[in-house]
């Protein structure tokens, strides 16, 4: 017997952000996804992606959720090792 169509509904909500935050495509798309209410909270103002969404955050890091000031910390790491990586050949 098919589950109903609102079981669906239901159990693609919960298991499709549970999925994404198990295997986020790419650091944008964590920050992306830890980030979003403290963007629009802190730093609406500014266009998103852009160097003045990254000083604002820096600027406001303190009152940043603690999952969006851990996804910045990754994201930074991550932008170090590469920079690191490509440097050196």
């Amino acid at each position: 017997m098919p589950l109903p169509r609102s079981t669906v509904l239901v159990l693609g909500v919960v298991l499709l952000p549970a999925a994404a935050i198990a295997q986020p495509a790419s650091m944008r798309d964590l920050l992306k996804l830890n980030c979003t209410g403290d963007y629009l909270e802190h730093c609406s103002m500014h266009a998103p992606g852009g160097p003045e969404v990254e000083a604002c955050f820096r600027q406001n890091i303190r009152k940043l959720s603690r999952p969006c000031a851990q996804a910045i910390h990754a994201y930074q790491r991550e932008k170090k090792r590469n920079r690191q990586v490509s440097g050196g050949h």
